[in-house]
């Protein structure tokens, strides 16, 4: 059985990192919904904005969601344990490349 070392890498980030591990990890391609908004956030970050869960990246770890907004653009970052409290989710997708090493990169909505 071939490996994947996407997972592998996980798995070593996991118990390597002296971050707070997140239980689980939304996979990319995602669609998520902010529910919640603090006063002082910026621009764009507005009440029943979506957004898609973007590629990790290597050097962030899993623990640093990138959200990509309707045009493709990655816009902002959020970490996994407090996306849950600020997002809900809309579409949970089948994606098992979490860093997107042999995907084409993510198009506008």
């Amino acid at each position: 059985m071939k490996r994947n070392p996407s997972i592998e890498r996980l798995f070593r980030w996991r118990f390597l990192s002296h971050e707070k591990v997140p239980k689980s990890i939304i996979p990319p391609r995602s669609v998520i919904r902010l529910i919640e908004r603090e006063p002082d956030w910026g621009p764009g970050l507005e009440i029943g904005a979506e957004f898609r869960i973007g590629y990790y990246s290597r050097q962030d770890g899993p623990n640093c969601v990138w959200l990509v907004d309707a045009s493709g653009k990655y816009g902002q970052t959020w970490d996994q344990i407090s996306l849950l409290d600020t997002f809900e989710i809309v579409s949970l997708s089948d994606e098992t490349d979490i860093y997107g090493l042999h995907r084409p990169v993510l198009e506008p909505l």
